[in-house]
């Protein structure tokens, strides 16, 4: 009889490990959604050739603001922009100007500068390529890559040039760099 109590309590105790690590170790048995996040954000969808040396950081950066452009998502699009000043008009300049050419495969030439890192994104079919200024979230950490991306038309030069996103953004980081 006492071992059978001891048997029941070792049970009722391997019972409760067994929610506690459900529930706190993120098992997420309760989720219906398995859907890879690069399926949900888009990533997945993107036809990209890569050349130079990206960080994961800025890789990932790119990769976002391009499925945001094939998207056509000025609002998740000024989400990877400096909150101050007019972003969502930016991106919505963005999406007009991008929109069709983000539709066809592209190649995205990385040049990684002593801080900042450039992206010259060349589109199939399209005369003129679209540069990304891709900045460090911290300056201050020479270790972290994590960037963000700059969206300014103040500092876009003319058409059939490239184009450079220039504004810091502190909301849409992707920790790399």
């Amino acid at each position: 009889m006492h071992e059978e109590k001891n048997l029941r309590r070792a049970a009722r105790s391997l019972c409760g490990a067994g929610a506690l690590v459900l529930v706190l170790g993120g098992c997420d048995a309760v989720s219906t959604d398995k859907t890879p996040e690069r399926v949900r954000n888009g990533i997945s969808e993107l036809d990209l050739t890569v050349t130079g040396r990206p960080t994961p950081g800025s890789l990932a950066l790119t990769e976002h603001v391009l499925a945001r452009l094939m998207a056509r998502d000025a609002d998740g699009l000024a989400g990877l922009a400096l909150e101050d000043g007019d972003a969502q008009d930016d991106a919505e300049r963005w999406v007009a100007r991008w929109g069709d050419a983000a539709q066809r495969p592209a190649t995205a030439d990385f040049s990684v500068g002593e801080k900042d890192a450039t992206v010259d994104i060349h589109f199939t079919g399209e005369a003129s390529a679209l540069s990304l200024l891709l900045i460090p979230n911290d300056e201050d950490d020479a270790y972290a890559d994590s960037y963000v991306v700059a969206l300014d038309t103040a500092s876009q030069v003319t058409a059939g040039s490239p184009t450079f996103l220039t504004s810091t953004s502190t909301s849409a980081t992707t920790s790399l760099r």
